[in-house]
């Protein structure tokens, strides 16, 4: 019955977004383009429940064509060494990555809002993501999990999740996949409502600094 209505819930909710927030998404698209060359959307493979793949979408923050090679570095030691989430190649934040040279100046504000984040409403509405859950990776960090790591892809990815809440910035990897994994056995309609309102806190402390 949890599912039946998160489903329902997840896609209606998508869709209102979707409609209220397509003036704002026009503007973000345009600027996008202006700002540097490049489509305005983001394209990347991501792996999803059960481990089937998708296409997830998001407004593009970084320049095209540029060099990934050290953020795979950081992945590698992040997976397999236990590395901090709050350090990467030069001990910046690696998953906001605001001042690496790869962001544009409009993804630097993207990035800090979350507003790259709003075309994954898409997704939801596709039946691929969820508002709330563990957050989908891509295939070349899979390829590094454990067995046991596997079980965070038992629910459908989300845009917010347990882990978003939870000191990200600052969590090991397996202290996030430990997270995404409660979360499965714990969730709830009442627990996704929970870390929605704790996502809206999050996004206006970071934007309050």
């Amino acid at each position: 019955m949890y599912t039946l209505w998160k489903n329902i819930f997840d896609r209606c909710f998508a869709l209102i977004t979707l409609l209220i927030l397509s003036p704002l998404l026009a503007l973000i698209a345009i600027l996008v383009r202006l700002d540097s060359p490049g489509g305005s959307i983001f394209r990347q493979e991501r792996v999803g429940k059960d481990g089937r793949r998708f296409t997830i979408y998001k407004f593009r923050t970084m320049y095209e064509d540029n060099d990934d090679s050290q953020y795979k570095a950081f992945l590698r030691k992040y997976v397999l060494e236990g590395a901090s989430g709050r350090q990467e190649e030069k001990g910046q934040d690696s998953y906001e990555l605001v001042f690496n040279p790869r962001i544009t100046r409009f993804g630097k504000l993207l990035r800090r809002t979350n507003l790259d984040e709003l075309p994954q409403f898409v997704n939801v509405l596709k039946g691929e993501m969820a508002i709330v859950g563990p957050r989908p990776d891509i295939p070349f960090t899979v390829a590094m999990y454990q067995p046991h790591q596997l079980d965070r892809f038992h629910a459908r990815p989300g845009i917010t999740g347990l882990w978003q809440v939870s000191g990200r910035r600052i969590v090991s990897f397996e202290e996030m996949v430990c997270m995404d994994i409660d979360y499965i056995k714990r969730q709830s309609l009442l627990l996704d409502a929970r870390i929605m309102l704790l996502t809206v806190r999050e996004i206006l402390i970071r934007n309050g600094r």
